[in-house]
């Protein structure tokens, strides 16, 4: 009760989905279990103040790497993000990474259609779900952003009437 399942679940999917060669003895068990501990604990060690700098800006370097464009990995490709630096965050699905020497990387991103203004929107109900719902459909025009402009993950679920709804996976 009053717990969110849905990364569990989501883990749950993801395990299910394993081919584990009839292997079913806990040898797959105990290495998923290992590798969920050691990032649970790399995860812990680089948030205590003494962890060291060098190490700090290897854990930018890897949060900066969790993307992907939506023809390499869909899954990774939905994000949430801010156009402009003022502005409110929208969904969105990265099209292209650029890395260009002079200003870094940008991120190509076709934004999602607004929902129109006739359909209600049933997570606005619940700010606390982080989930809002947009149109299916992604918008001809993109956004060119920086790493900088993303602020998360999104999990994308298509459902009726031509809706889909991003739920922001913002850790902290």
């Amino acid at each position: 009760m009053s717990w969110w399942c849905f990364p569990f679940e989501r883990l749950i999917g993801a395990l299910q989905k394993i081919n584990t060669n009839d292997h079913i003895r806990g040898e797959m068990e105990a290495t998923i279990i290992k590798s969920v501990t050691r990032t649970a604990n790399i995860r812990r060690w680089l948030r205590r103040p003494d962890c060291p700098e060098a190490v700090r800006q290897l854990k930018v370097m890897f949060d900066n790497a969790n993307f992907s464009p939506s023809t390499t990995h869909p899954g990774n490709a939905t994000i949430i993000y801010r156009p402009s630096p003022a502005g409110r965050p929208v969904g969105g699905v990265i099209q292209e990474i650029r890395n260009v020497n002079t200003s870094g990387i940008q991120v190509r991103v076709h934004p999602f259609e607004s929902l129109p203004a006739s359909l209600y929107d049933p997570f606005s109900r619940y700010p606390h779900l982080s989930a809002k719902s947009y149109s299916s459909t992604l918008r001809e025009e993109s956004d060119m952003i920086t790493l900088d402009a993303i602020v998360a993950h999104a999990a994308c679920f298509d459902y009726t009437h031509n809706r889909t709804v991003l739920v922001n996976l913002y850790r902290d």
